[in-house]
């Protein structure tokens, strides 16, 4: 999270290296929401233990998608 903030004016570039800085994995449960994990592509073992995100499946679009 960041404190920072630009001015809505402020035209957002894509990075277009985006799609190798992050992992992905999709773990299914029965009878729950399947669970959505992103984490840093070059992260260790170790600071993978810290360094993610994770939320229901559902709630990731694909970028395409809202373009």
């Amino acid at each position: 999270m960041s404190n920072t903030s630009a001015p809505d004016d402020t035209p957002l570039v894509p990075d277009v290296d985006a799609v190798d800085h992050l992992r992905s994995v999709v773990v299914a449960y029965e009878g729950s929401a399947d669970r959505q994990t992103l984490y840093p592509a070059d992260a260790s073992e170790i600071e993978r233990l810290t360094h993610w995100l994770s939320a229901d499946a559902d709630a990731f679009v694909a970028l395409d998608e809202l373009r």
